[in-house]
């Protein structure tokens, strides 16, 4: 429900939408009654049935971010062949159906990077876990494994997706996006597009967030500092994972540990391919906290309080993902911490919401882009999330754009 959140406060309202998950849906009717909630698979709904029944009209907006994990750098990456994967060409069934004014999709940012057909690493020449080397260069190995095929290339699955969207004929923009760029304390990097049936699209928002003349970022300080005391019911580390912790210095991961513990923290990911930079992490005060994630006291998704030897608390985390402290989360510790985890941070979807009102009132002419031009902003979008991807330098480049800039779930609004 962030993104909801984040689309209410630009004053957008929500009055249907469809989950999968009984817990979600349970907290969804405890916070916001009003709201037509279809559970189960979106693949089970008719959409002409739902728009009649919440009364939709040509005006509605569509929103949504379909499960993410088959193309999360967390998951195993099997793209398209998985079934959440697949969710998304059944969100974009109901943008085919109904016609909406506009829509909002956001996924993580390595959808861009999926394959639309996932091979496993050890089927793969060479064996490498980096499916895009195999994209810049020729890789061999010593083994028989045969080339990868252009749907197992990377990015096969968004370019599959691009050319079917051609087919919805609405106005694109979309790119990688940066929350705390919006004044979120977290840094989450999503992926996201807003399509228009009636208008030009204008671009993606700006930021307002980051080096002067910008607003500050919003630091995990500023979100949080006022619960140090009182943090609300939490996760814990088995007593050897917080011995471990102890040594690990704020803004610190497994990397800061002397060489003796490194080998311990991480276990079988030690001689692993990656960065590994979300092993055993201590966050930062002074910084926007890095992505959330659904298990904050696993080795390989830890997030440390900065100075107690503790996970992140439930209640932080909604602080951090711009949830109102008196949002009420249904289901057992693990569940809440799922269900917040897994939301986009508010301020990101007030900012998606605001510029979707705002290219809808400024009534450009349509103008679809060209393939030479969709294949522009996607690369340009890959160079974005590329510069995250490496973590070596503080601010990414700027994505361009092929519109001026300006500076001022399924879910139906």
């Amino acid at each position: 429900m962030g993104l909801d959140l984040g689309l209410e406060a630009a004053g957008i309202d929500t009055v249907a939408c469809c989950e999968i998950d009984k817990w979600c849906c349970e907290t969804i009717r405890k916070n916001r009654p009003e709201i037509k909630v279809f559970e189960g698979s979106v693949a089970q709904l008719d959409p002409i049935a739902v728009a009649e029944s919440v009364g939709l009209d040509s005006s509605a907006l569509l929103v949504g971010g379909p499960p993410c994990q088959s193309f999360s750098s967390a998951g195993k990456r099997s793209g398209l062949n998985d079934s959440r994967g697949n969710l998304i060409f059944e969100y974009f069934r109901f943008v085919n159906a109904l016609k909406p004014q506009a829509f909002i999709f956001e996924n993580v940012g390595n959808l861009l990077t999926a394959a639309l057909k996932h091979r496993p690493i050890h089927l793969r020449p060479g064996k490498h876990w980096n499916l895009a080397r195999y994209s810049r260069e020729t890789v061999a190995g010593e083994d028989d494994n045969p080339d990868l095929e252009d749907s197992e290339q990377s990015g096969s699955a968004f370019r599959y997706l691009l050319d079917e969207l051609h087919a919805l004929n609405y106005s694109l923009t979309f790119g990688i996006l940066n929350s705390a760029d919006f004044g979120a304390p977290q840094k989450r990097i999503r992926f996201c597009m807003l399509g228009f049936r009636d208008v030009g699209a204008s671009g993606l928002p700006v930021p307002t967030h980051g080096d002067p003349p910008l607003l500050p970022y919003v630091t995990l300080r500023d979100a949080i500092a006022d619960l140090v005391q009182s943090p609300g019911a939490h996760s814990v580390y088995t007593d050897r994972i917080a011995d471990i912790f102890r040594k690990v210095p704020p803004g610190g991961n497994w990397k800061n540990l002397p060489i003796e513990f490194q080998r311990e923290a991480l276990g079988g990911s030690f001689e692993a391919g990656g960065g590994k930079t979300g092993f055993m992490r201590r966050l930062s005060w002074d910084a926007p906290a890095p992505t959330l994630t659904t298990k904050s006291n696993r080795k390989g998704t830890a997030l440390c309080h900065p100075e107690s030897d503790r996970p992140l608390s439930v209640d932080e985390y909604k602080r951090i993902q711009g949830f109102p402290d008196q949002w009420q989360l249904i289901g057992a510790m693990n569940q809440q911490y799922q269900q917040i985890g897994n939301a986009v941070p508010t301020q990101l979807g007030m900012a998606l919401g605001l510029k979707v009102i705002r290219t809808i009132a400024d009534g450009r002419e349509k103008r679809e882009l060209t393939k030479p031009e969709l294949s522009s902003t996607t690369e340009s979008a890959l160079r974005k999330l590329r510069s995250y991807a490496r973590n070596n330098q503080k601010k990414p480049p700027q994505q361009s754009s092929l519109f001026p800039l300006e500076h001022d779930q399924v879910h139906f609004a």
